[in-house]
């Protein structure tokens, strides 16, 4: 399963106004969105190296900052995280895989 069929299956598990969001996102929005939907919860420092060496996001810090005030992450001590509405529905996604 690709990272947008994810993102696609998870609109069946999250509400529409954030669901709408995720259809919104910049292209480099979407890249970090697929890290963390991969990833789920990265140290902060290992987050900014990964995502602007090996997915070339130009301000990594930045769009992550966006994207916490968009409710898609959350920024715990020394990590971010995907948004726990968004792990949920990751959560009910593998249930019905099993």
């Amino acid at each position: 399963m690709s990272d947008d069929d994810v993102v696609r299956k998870l609109g069946l598990h999250i509400d529409k106004k954030l669901y709408e969001i995720i259809q919104g996102l910049s292209e480099e929005e979407r890249k970090v969105l697929r890290y963390f939907i991969q990833n789920i919860s990265v140290g902060s420092i290992i987050a900014l190296r990964e995502l602007k060496a090996l997915y070339k996001v130009q301000d990594p810090k930045t769009i992550i900052r966006n994207l916490i005030d968009k409710g898609l992450l959350e920024q715990g001590f020394g990590c971010y995280n995907l948004a726990k509405s968004l792990r949920e529905a990751i959560f009910k996604l593998i249930q019905g895989h099993i």
